[in-house]
Parts: structure tokens; C-alpha cells; sequence
């Protein structure tokens, strides 16, 4: 919206005074002075008067001045609409709006109408996607690191983790997004653990062995599903429950909310409380958008992003166990299990997985080392 400033004429034809927009008080069109106005006959007088005249004609003539541009900002993820992150998506756009005001032009998109997570991602690292809000699993193929997050039983508790992600481990993680990908992660927190979904029962890591699993194209998945011993298979996150509907997969793992935001417990209703993997979720900023922004445009980015991800995180915590009550009302079964013949499988793997550089040598266990 465009807004009509008053110019202000006081002064501005004395001694070459200046004038000024309001608003930008060092610029403005500057308006020399004809000197003193010395009009004692009836021409000069005439002069005078014709002066004045001008000067008021150009005064008038000046336009209006559009306000301070609003920053345009595409927000974008691959989530499920109503899924936890999705819902911190519109958590965060609308504390931006909130802290902002007008300094932010959002446009929210949701749902998978840009792709999937890695192409979202891609769009993301491109610049076309401003924000994203997704987890850090996603960032593995620029950061290989980010591979161990995604290992089975590397975190103790929700505790160990957030003392991971405040740690100086993570930071140089983060540090790398921004030198290797060109995105900045503005927060992260703890999301649900991940448990297991299958068409038939499970109750020890035996009834698992050769079942075909439905992973996401992430190494470390590929690599812990293969550990423990069923046959992982690529399937995008969109078509999983037609996968497990149909038998073209036997298993899936997910987040209760995640899970339930895709029927998961429909065409799988065998559910395993194995807690195999804390999640994390997080938002982050293309490093061109934020280098673009004022310092205290970006304060405010800052803020909105840390006051979803704690809101999603809080969510998560007591949100689990009301899904799964969800879920046996609607005809699923959840089953606890001794996920410790799991856990000791995908420790002893750690050396060879580290031997093959999925993540620098040493981190696993200094991760482990940590202190809540």
C-alpha cells in the first residue's frame, strides 16, 4: 500500500536548504536557492511571485512513496496436512504474521504439492523454497553426518537428545548446512520416537527377519533395517499405505502422528512399541533469503521458528500416546517388546558403518558419551 508523505517547504528556499522525505531524511530532490530576493518594482515582485509559484508546482508534483517493501517468503515441506509438522508449519506462520506485522508476505504450502521431502529440499537449497520445515534426516546428502541421527538407538531419552542438539557436536553440524548447502537451521528440537507398523504380529527381532521394510531413501535407514534383518525397500512416503495395503511391503516405521496422518494402523494395525529412533524436527532458512533480511527481520524469523519447534516438540511429548488411543479405538493393536536384542544388533554394525564413511569416524560414540 502506497502512503502520500507531506513534503515539508519550511526553509527549503532559504540559504539552499534542502528537501526532505520524512522517512529519508539524508536523500530527497534538493532545491538550490535562487539567492536573496531583493524585488523592489513591480517585475521584480513578478519574479518573486513566479518563483514561489514554481517551487509550490514542484512540491506538488512529488509522488507518493511506497511504504517499506514486505519480504516475500515461500514456506514449504512434504508433510501430510494435520501431521505434527504440518501443524508447526502453520504454528510458525502464524507467529511470524503475529511478531512481523507487515514485514512478512508468507506463502504457506502445504501437503505434498512440491514433492517429496528430498525435492522440496533441492527447491529449498535452490532458493525457490524460503523456509522449510521438515527433519534433519533430509539433510544426509549434503552432510553425511546428519546419517547418524538417523541410526537406531544412538539416543538414550528425549533428555540426551536435546543435550545433543545444544551441544557444540551439533553446532558444527549446523555450521556445515550453511557451507555445504546453503541453509541454515534456525531451530530444532525432540520430535515422537518411531515405532513399528506391520500387516502380521511382532514380538521379538526374530519375527522380523526377512519381511519386507518400508524405508525412505536415507542410508542409515537402508543400512539399520538391513542390520536387523529384514529386506528394506524404497518406498516414497505418499504411497506407503498403498504399499502396505496391497502387501507390496510388510513394515513400516513412523512417528505415531505421522503414522496416523497416513492410515498407517489401517493397512498395518500390528503396532510395536520398539522406540527404535527419537526424531528431530526442525525449520530452516535458505542462507541467501537470510543474508537478505534486515537484523531485525531475521531477530524476528528467529523467534517465530524457535517458538514452533518448541510448541511441536511440547506437542509431541504428550500428543503419542493420545494417537495410539486413536488407533486401537479404530481397530489397531499396540504391543510393547524387548527392543534390546535391536539395540545390540545396530551397535555392533557401528564400526563397518563407520568404516564405510556413512559418518565420520568417532561421532557415534562421542554422541553416545554425552551427558544429559
Amino acid at each position: 500500500m502506497k502512503k502520500l508523505f507531506a513534503w515539508r517547504l519550511r526553509g527549503a528556499l532559504h540559504n539552499g536548504g534542502d528537501i526532505r522525505h520524512p522517512e529519508n531524511p539524508t536523500g530527497g530532490r534538493r532545491l538550490e536557492s535562487p539567492g536573496p530576493l531583493h524585488c523592489k518594482t513591480e517585475n521584480g515582485e513578478r519574479k518573486m511571485k513566479n518563483l514561489m509559484l514554481g517551487a509550490l508546482v514542484a512540491l506538488s508534483m512529488v509522488v507518493a512513496t511506497p511504504a517499506t517493501a514486505q519480504t516475500k517468503l515461500v514456506v514449504a515441506g512434504s508433510e501430510a496436512v494435520d501431521s505434527l509438522l504440518d501443524r508447526m508449519a502453520v504454528k510458525f506462520a502464524e507467529t511470524l504474521e503475529a511478531k512481523g506485522g507487515d514485514s512478512f508476505d508468507i506463502n504457506l504450502i502445504r501437503g505434498q504439492s512440491l514433492g517429496n521431502a528430498q525435492q522440496v529440499m533441492e527447491q529449498h537449497q535452490a532458493g525457490s523454497v524460503d523456509v522449510m520445515y521438515s527433519r534433519p534426516d533430509w539433510l544426509t546428502s549434503n552432510v553425511p553426518d546428519f546419517q547418524v541421527m538417523s541410526w537406531g538407538f544412538t539416543f538414550r531419552d528425549r533428555d540426551h537428545m536435546t543435550a545433543f542438539l545444544n551441544s557444540d557436536i551439533f553446532e558444527e553440524m549446523r555450521q556445515k548446512t550453511v557451507n555445504e548447502m546453503g541453509i541454515r537451521i534456525l531451530a530444532a528440537a525432540v520430535d515422537q520416537p518411531r515405532i513399528l507398523y506391520t500387516r502380521e504380529p511382532v514380538s521379538s527381532v526374530n519375527d522380523i527377519q526377512g519381511i519386507k521394510m518400508r524405508v525412505p531413501g536415507i542410508k542409515a535407514y537402508l543400512r539399520l533395517w538391513e542390520t536387523v534383518g529384514t529386506i528394506p525397500t524404497q518406498v516414497a512416503w505418499a504411497e506407503a499405505f498403498l504399499a502396505l495395503k496391497t502387501g507390496g511391503v510388510d513394515g513400516a516405521e513412523a512417528d505415531a502422528s505421522g503414522a496416523y496422518s497416513q492410515k498407517f494402523h489401517v493397512a498395518a494395525p500390528n503396532i510395536t512399541l520398539t522406540n527404535h529412533l527419537l526424531s528431530a524436527l526442525h525449520i530452516s532458512v535458505n542462507e541467501e533469503k537470510w543474508n537478505s533480511l534486515s537484523f531485525g527481520d531475521q531477530i524476528i524469523l528467529q523467534a517465530a521458528a524457535t517458538e514452533a519447534v518448541e510448541w511441536a516438540s511440547e506437542t509431541a511429548k504428550t500428543e503419542s500416546l493420545a494417537v495410539l488411543d486413536k488407533m486401537v479405538a479404530e481397530g489397531a493393536t499396540v504391543s510393547e517388546i524387548d527392543n534390546a536384542p535391536f539395540a545390540e544388533k545396530a551397535g555392533e554394525a557401528v564400526p563397518e558403518i563407520e568404516a564405510e564413511g556413512l559418518w565420520s569416524k568417532g561421532l557415534w560414540q562421542s554422541i553416545r558419551d554425552i551427558r544429559n
